[in-house]
């Protein structure tokens, strides 16, 4: 009888797939989107179900890994109402984007009400 090795079953097949798990693991550990220090997993499990006669089993081998998700991204957003066209919409607050990034290009020439445009130099430039 040829003895039974983990590493020949499937002709190389389960270290193979371990090994690609491990790959799947390093490469979540070397995203800078994910947390460093999180435990990461690789389960291989191998399920061995004997016949009757107890003379032979059906083998199957199965791979997965426990990765850390990225971490989460947070932003803020205008929302609002185009007053002209009832039309919602909404814009994401950056820093260093245009001031009036919160109004709609085309609303304020047709928005009623008391709307000052102020010009756009900074206040402590010199003339």
């Amino acid at each position: 009888m040829i003895p039974l090795k983990v590493e020949t079953l499937y002709n190389g097949g389960v270290v193979e797939r371990l090994h690609d798990e491990l790959t799947r693991v390093i490469q979540n550990i070397c995203a800078p989107a994910t947390l460093a220090k999180k435990t990461r997993k690789v389960k291989l499990e191998i399920a061995i179900k004997p016949n009757e006669h107890r003379n032979m089993a059906e083998v199957v081998v199965s791979t997965s890994s426990t990765l850390c998700p990225p971490e989460p991204l947070e932003t803020s957003i205008y929302i609002g109402t185009d007053p002209t066209t009832g039309e919602v919409a909404a814009s994401e607050i950056s820093s260093g984007e245009n001031p009036a990034q919160n109004v709609l290009p085309g609303v304020t020439e047709n928005m009623p009400g008391k709307i000052t445009q102020f010009p756009h130099k900074l206040a402590n430039s010199a003339n």
